[in-house]
């Protein structure tokens, strides 16, 4: 009987998320003998998890909350790790965890089209989690200057203070919320929660969403953020371009370069996905 690798999704709050879905789609069609499943984990049962993940997975993505977490318990870092600052991609060798991150160069290719020079414009960064490290950096490094807001300020800070060791000071500031009067070139939302929803501790203003070009939200599914912003003219993005380049970044690491996984493939994966999200 062939042997199958075990992959997974290491996070809280998981059993929504269309990874096992996608990985196992593409290691279906490419007759991989694997399996990729969600690992939900509570934040006080973490450390917990992680034998298990040694001894039993060839690789994991992590999420939330763990992106930063998992960082003291790697035996490895890739440079794209020291690069952003967090890790959503650990392949297991010799149970050893050896740590990388994908969200950057995933987030970046969906930018591709979307958003045009960044540099010495105003951004809004809302959210201060694992994935924002990795938006921050990427919107840094194409020159911009960014703002943070996070209902948690603490988070927010510990961000920027991690950015301001790479990037000049004046470039990253944090807010403790927006007035009638802010203006942005465009705002990017990591936040968990919908920042239209009643759970959203962030209200941003009329005025606000006028004055910016371009809304972008991690999220894959619809939001009531980016259809308002719609409403307003402004050019939308969700997170489902992101996903799936991390998805095939993540395959790469795990499995190395696959010539099948070429442009046709990735688009109809990429239909296939959207036509369940809707």
């Amino acid at each position: 009987m062939e042997e199958y690798s075990t992959y997974g999704l290491l996070g809280e709050n998981i059993s929504k998320s269309l990874s096992p879905q996608i990985y196992n789609a593409v290691f279906q069609e490419l007759d991989i003998p694997a399996v990729y499943m969600p690992f939900s984990v509570s934040k006080d049962r973490f450390l917990t998890a992680l034998p298990v993940l040694r001894s039993r997975f060839s690789g994991f993505n992590v999420t939330a909350p763990f992106r930063l977490d998992i960082l003291a318990h790697l035996d490895k870092k890739d440079d794209s790790v020291k690069r952003a600052g967090t890790a959503n991609v650990v392949n297991v060798e010799k149970e050893k965890l050896i740590g990388y991150n994908t969200d950057m160069v995933g987030f970046e290719r969906s930018l591709i089209g979307f958003v045009g020079n960044m540099f010495d414009k105003e951004v809004l960064l809302i959210g201060a989690g694992g994935v924002a490290y990795s938006i921050a950096n990427v919107l840094l490094e194409k020159g911009a200057f960014l703002t943070i807001l996070s209902r948690n300020v603490s988070s927010a800070f510990k961000l920027q203070e991690s950015l301001q060791k790479k990037f000049n000071k004046n470039r990253v500031k944090v807010m403790k919320g927006l007035s009638h009067s802010n203006e942005f070139f465009a705002v990017f939302n990591t936040a968990a929660v919908d920042l239209e929803s009643k759970q959203s501790d962030i209200a941003i203003h009329s005025h606000t969403y006028q004055s910016f070009e371009y809304a972008y939200d991690v999220s894959y599914k619809p939001t009531a953020f980016l259809q308002k912003a719609e409403d307003f003219g402004v050019k939308t993005k969700n997170g489902l371009d992101m996903l799936l380049y991390q998805a095939i970044g993540s395959y790469e690491i795990w499995l190395g370069k696959d010539d099948r996984l070429d442009v046709a493939l990735i688009t109809k994966m990429f239909n296939q996905i959207k036509a369940n999200v809707k």
